[in-house]
């Protein structure tokens, strides 16, 4: 995962106010038997290899990691995805996947531009842990 500056025009996450919408994989014993162990070796939804299970994150670890950045969370919704139907859901369970929104300080604490915050020293270290 990358913290990334995009948006229509640029300079979404460089202003205050700015949303950031992310929607992961939460790092769970159940993500991995379903996300990797089901999805990818046994059903064949996607392909072997897609997902890396350490380098999904909790939502604890995402909330944590931006705002260690300059951005506060919102809300975090859980998302269940129906292979049959092919069709996602919002859910009350984080377990699997979730979605997170969060906006950008109004107050400018953070000296690191968001367009440089995916190369930052700092946001690699905590998403490699």
């Amino acid at each position: 995962m990358k913290i990334l500056d995009v948006g229509c025009g640029g300079g979404l996450l460089t202003e205050p106010g700015g949303s950031l919408f992310i929607t992961t994989i939460n790092k769970t014993q159940l993500s991995y038997a379903l996300g990797i162990v089901f999805s990818e070796q046994i059903a064949g939804i996607v392909p072997k290899g897609t997902h890396m299970w350490e380098k999904f994150v909790s939502p604890e670890k995402l909330e944590s990691i931006l705002e260690s950045n300059g951005l506060s969370v919102q809300t975090v919704a859980g998302m269940f995805y129906n292979p049959f139907s092919g069709y996602w859901h919002w859910s009350k369970n984080t377990s699997l996947n979730y979605a997170a929104h969060a906006v950008k300080s109004m107050i400018q604490e953070h000296t690191v531009p968001a367009a440089n915050a995916a190369t930052s020293p700092g946001v690699h270290k905590e998403l490699k842990k």
